[in-house]
Order: C-alpha cells, then sequence, then structure tokens
C-alpha cells in the first residue's frame, strides 16, 4: 500500500541516523517533531484530536454519534537509540489509514457503525530516556499515577513532566469516549513468524519480566598507586554480576532470556576506581517461577560475591511484569480475519513488552505480529517487507471493522 510505505519514509526522516535508522527519544524536540507531524496527518483526514495530561495523542473519528464507546488502535512514535523505522510507528502509521478506511466504508453503509474509533500514540512506550517503559498507555490504563510518571527522570535529572511540558505536551483535552477495544499492530521483533513461514500472528498474551536495578557501591582511588588488594571496585562487582547472570540464566536450562542493557558508572573517570555503578538487569520466560528462581538466585550470588571484594550491593527498582493474558476473543477475531484474507496465521506469546500489555488491565486489547526479517529490532536494520506490512495492514483495517460494527 503504496500511502503506507510513503507514511512510513516520511516519519522515518525524522530522527534519522547515518546509519539507516531512527534515534527518536521521549520528550525531545525530535519526538515534537513526529507529534506534530501525526497532528497533521489526523487533521488532513478530519478526525478529532485529543490529548491527554501525559501526551498521548489520539485521532478520533465520529462513526457514531450516538454512540459514547470508542474502539482504539494505534502504538507508538518514540524509539530506542538505536532503533528501526517499523517498531511502533508501524502501529500508528496503519492505524491512522485503517481507522481512514473503516469510516470510508462506514459512509458507503450508513447505520453500520455501532461505536467509534480512534488512532492513538502513547507516550514514552520504549523507555528508553524515562523509565518505566509504557509510561503513557500505563497511565490511560490506571496502573500509573500521573505524578509518578511526571516524576521520571532521565539520566540528566530532568523528568517526563518537564519534558513534555517542554515540547508543549502536557495536554488537556483528555479521550471523552469509553474506551471498549484495543488493537495492536506491531512487527514482531522476533523471528517465530520468519521461520514457520507465517503472515500474521495473533498473539495471545506474553512472558512474565522481572526488570532489577542495582547500585554497586565501592570507594574511590586513584587507579595508578592504590594497591589491587585494597581497591573496592564497583564496575569490577559489576562486570562479575553480569557475568553471572549469563551464567544463572543457562543453569536453569529453561529457556529464559536475560540481559544487562544499561550501566551508569561514577565517576567515570579513566584515572579513578569506580566507586558507584548501577547496572540494570532484566530476565523474561513464560513462567513467573522460572523468572523468579533464576532472579533470587542471581541477586543472593551477587550480593555474597560483590562483598567478596568489598563492595556492597543495594535494589534501587525491583519491577515485576507478570505474564500478561490478552483478550481471547481478540485472538479469535484476528485468526479468523486472516483465515478470511487467505493469509497464514499462527498464534503465540510475546517475549517483548508493548502498549497493548498495559491497556489490558482496562480494556480488552489485541496484538497482531507481521514478521520481522532476521529477528532483528531495536536496530538500524530493522526490516520488514512492504508486503508483509500490507497483509498486517489489511488484517488491522477488517479487525476494527468488525469491532465497531459488531452487535455486542
Amino acid at each position: 500500500m503504496t500511502a503506507l510505505h510513503d507514511l512510513i519514509a516520511r516519519f522515518a526522516r525524522i530522527g534519522a541516523t547515518d546509519d539507516g535508522g531512527v534515534c527518536r527519544l521521549a520528550g525531545t524536540a525530535r519526538d515534537k517533531q513526529a507529534r506534530d507531524l501525526f497532528l497533521h496527518e489526523i487533521a488532513d483526514r478530519g478526525l478529532v484530536p485529543r490529548i491527554d495530561a501525559i501526551g498521548n495523542l489520539f485521532g478520533v473519528a465520529m462513526l457514531a454519534p450516538a454512540s459514547t464507546d470508542v474502539v482504539m488502535t494505534g502504538s507508538h512514535l518514540d524509539s530506542q537509540p538505536t532503533g528501526g523505522r517499523y517498531d511502533g510507528v508501524f502501529g500508528v502509521l496503519a492505524g491512522i489509514l485503517a481507522v481512514e478506511a473503516v469510516r470510508e466504508r462506514c459512509r458507503a453503509n450508513p447505520g453500520a457503525a455501532r461505536r467509534n474509533l480512534a488512532v492513538v500514540n502513547w507516550t514514552n512506550e520504549e523507555g528508553a530516556r524515562f523509565q518505566p517503559s509504557l509510561t503513557g498507555s500505563s497511565v490511560f490504563a490506571g496502573a500509573l499515577s500521573l505524578k509518578d510518571a511526571y516524576a521520571c527522570s532521565d539520566a540528566e535529572g530532568v523528568t517526563l513532566g518537564e519534558a513534555l511540558a517542554a515540547i508543549g505536551y502536557c495536554g488537556t483535552t483528555p479521550l471523552e469516549h469509553n474506551p471498549v477495544r484495543y488493537v495492536e499492530l506491531h512487527v514482531e521483533q522476533g523471528d517465530r513468524l520468519e521461520q514457520a513461514a507465517g503472515d500474521i500472528a495473533a498473539v495471545s498474551g506474553a512472558w512474565m519480566t522481572r526488570k532489577i536495578s542495582v547500585m554497586f557501591e565501592g570507594d574511590y582511588s586513584h587507579t595508578g598507586p592504590m594497591p589491587m588488594a585494597l581497591r573496592r571496585d564497583a564496575l569490577r562487582a559489576a562486570a562479575r554480576a553480569i557475568e553471572a547472570l549469563y551464567q544463572e540464566v543457562a543453569r536453569e536450562t529453561a529457556g529464559a532470556h536475560a540481559s544487562a542493557g544499561r550501566i551508569s558508572v561514577y565517576p567515570n573517570s579513566p584515572n579513578v576506581v569506580a566507586g558507584r555503578v548501577r547496572v540494570w538487569f532484566e530476565i523474561r520466560h513464560e513462567a513467573e517461577a522460572v523468572v523468579s528462581a533464576i532472579s533470587d538466585r542471581f541477586l543472593k550470588r551477587i550480593a555474597r560475591e560483590s562483598g567478596e571484594i568489598g563492595v556492597g550491593i543495594s535494589i534501587a527498582a525491583d519491577e515485576r511484569r507478570a505474564g500478561t493474558v490478552l483478550d481471547p476473543g481478540g485472538v479469535a477475531l484476528v485468526l479468523s480475519v486472516a483465515a478470511d484474507l487467505g493469509f497464514k496465521a499462527m498464534t503465540f506469546k510475546t517475549i517483548t513488552g508493548h502498549d497493548a500489555l498495559a491497556i489490558q488491565k482496562s480494556v480488552p486489547s489485541s496484538l497482531i505480529f507481521v514478521p520481522s526479517e532476521g529477528g532483528l529490532s531495536h536496530n538500524p536494520r530493522e526490516f520488514t517487507a512492504p508486503a508483509a506490512l500490507d497483509k498486517g495492514y489489511a488484517v488491522l483495517t477488517e479487525v476494527l471493522w468488525r469491532m465497531v460494527t459488531a452487535k455486542a
């Protein structure tokens, strides 16, 4: 679909990097550019704009003015520092076009629509600059307070509330309709569809994730004269902990995924033994018991091993995201639509976090995947073939049509 591919290319120019990727962190000037363009696109299509206090953006199509209900679709426009052009953006832009297509179909079938339809861009899905991730959707779902969301700060001490105010996106016009369904279209960010030669995945739920931020407290000293045996090197303890995490995952032999994705070192000087280090760890598995076993064993181990070299540890943050079950009715509908369109569909759980998982806490939600080439994501070389994108758009459009016209 030419319009979809043109839109993706247009948004990819905002925050474009030299290696072909996109860097568009939440609350930055580039985020503002993307948001401004989103509002321009929905205005061009006659959708009603709404911006809530956490900066979530909505474009509403009034298909059934007598109804207060609305079906929502969308994703996010923010990216990772090493982002590609499809992650999140695909769902927002396909959502804009799908809402437009459903509206035109409703105009051709007067009285068919029983509820309204909206496309949404959720604030700070990625969590690259501000933690936690899924911020805007979590506030919308009532799982995170606006006060706590505003207070999230980046590495420079700037809060999300300050950043949104600076770019003019602390909104005052919340969505006034009653959300009854949410549908998110996304690239898979894995290779299961590709390996199975599948077209569409109706995601049934998500793995459990535990995100632990650990502080390693040693002491500062000169890297030259301080005797090796007397050093309390926090960075050495952190390095040991990173390797320990991989060893504990391998020891469990359960197929868990884990990483140490971010590290902060103080004073971060080449001539000073690091006295304080913070590392962000995460462990993922379908079974909560597996995540708990690995993470609990890991924390006990690093406390012991760090203590052996004079470094203490403390837990700065410990977030447990339970495995989520997405709306079974939505899974069945996506599979039915895919079959009707002649696409090969499958069902599995997502390993990654998505706004649909946050919204499911208050609104029945569906998540649709299309293949990612090589399973590559959070990488400038992220790629999904145009034909695969088109199939996802076709499924999304038909799913939304059936949702807004369903009698129940």
